[in-house]
């Protein structure tokens, strides 16, 4: 269930939610919102399981021992080869068991596919490997990080840019597909105040197991003072970082290390006086080299237009486009990029 964070551990550290809580049984997380036929259908499933193994393998082994061969000439205790209402039974009760499974799925199903004429609308749209969440009655945006307000039904409009990827929360007990071209809904009501895991359960890429949101949910007066679209104008470096890892640590290192997309070190250096000045790269236009000087435009144009200029050694890669990214948030990611200067 949380194979993203085996597969990359380095998410619990960019993305400190608290670790789940399991049930009383140590197999599910515990239940944040009202579906809980989800988990009445897992229980029953897992005890049908237990109690068929339990039934088969016990006359498997009582078959072994008392009927098998005492002398090498022994002949068959039996020559039966066939037995029609034994095999109506074996045929008839497993297919009562798996049509009640199905009709409490398809149930389960539809539930979370009605949505209650009260539910608060978001969008959550996905690509390659980060989550976008616009919210009800305000224009600004989050990323990486989505805010509820508890016990108020929300429901999604859900979208994708680019693959096939899934809106998963555990806790939540939802789980439905993000189809490119093809708007996808889904609801649940959160019952639990704190934070909660948002994965893609579907496989997307190379940094499939990266793609994670904080799930904050809040009080109603919490909720009121709009805690996505907040910004502290006095240290925007701090808020380019959380843009940074909410939606470029997956492609670009802080370090040095080339990954999907170059590094971010080393965008700005240091000149002879001490000052910050951007750094000298080689792009591509229009299949042409060219060496340009890393400054504001530059980087928002390769935010809002990254096939504009490709960076030499990686023109073979693609970029996921922020066009609808604000300036604020913009200027904030330079001036996280300038504090990775040599230095600095």
């Amino acid at each position: 269930m949380f194979a993203h964070l085996i597969q990359d551990p380095k998410n619990y550290v960019e993305n400190p939610a608290r670790p789940p809580e399991v049930d009383a049984y140590g197999q599910l997380t515990k239940l944040a919102s009202t579906f809980s036929d989800v988990d009445g259908l897992f229980y029953f499933t897992y005890a049908v399981c237990v109690f068929f193994f339990v039934i088969i393998t016990g006359v498997l082994l009582y078959s072994v021992v008392v009927y098998r061969r005492k002398t090498f000439d022994q002949p068959a205790l039996s020559n039966v080869t066939h037995n029609t209402p034994l095999e109506v039974v074996w045929t008839v009760i497993p297919l009562i068991i798996v049509m009640v499974m199905f009709a409490w799925g398809f149930r389960g199903s539809l539930d979370m596919m009605t949505v209650p004429a009260d539910a608060r609308w978001y969008k959550a749209s996905a690509k390659q490997w980060n989550w976008t969440f616009n919210y009800p009655n305000s224009a600004a945006q989050s990323f990486g990080e989505l805010w509820l307000e508890k016990d108020k039904n929300a429901a999604f409009v859900l979208e994708s840019s680019d693959v096939l990827h899934a809106f998963y929360m555990p806790e939540m007990r939802v789980k439905r597909d993000v189809i490119p071209g093809r708007n996808q809904t889904i609801w649940f009501n959160p019952t639990k105040l704190g934070e909660f895991h948002l994965f893609c359960a579907e496989y997307c890429g190379n940094d499939h197991s990266k793609m994670y949101a904080k799930v904050h949910v809040v009080t109603a007066e919490e909720y009121a003072t709009k805690p996505w679209d907040k910004w502290d104008d006095a240290n925007p470096a701090k808020g380019g970082e959380a843009v940074y890892k909410a939606l470029c640590s997956s492609c670009h290192s802080v370090n040095g290390t080339p990954l999907v997309g170059p590094s971010w070190k080393g965008l700005f250096v240091k000149d002879a006086s001490g000052a910050l000045v951007g750094a000298q790269r080689e792009v591509l236009v229009n299949g042409a080299k060219q060496t340009i000087t890393v400054d504001q435009a530059y980087i928002t144009e390769s935010i809002k237009s990254p096939d504009a200029k490709k960076s030499v050694g990686f023109e073979k890669n693609n970029m996921t486009a922020f066009p609808a990214l604000e300036d604020k948030k913009i200027l904030g990611v330079i001036e996280y990029m300038k504090t990775l200067a040599e230095g600095k």
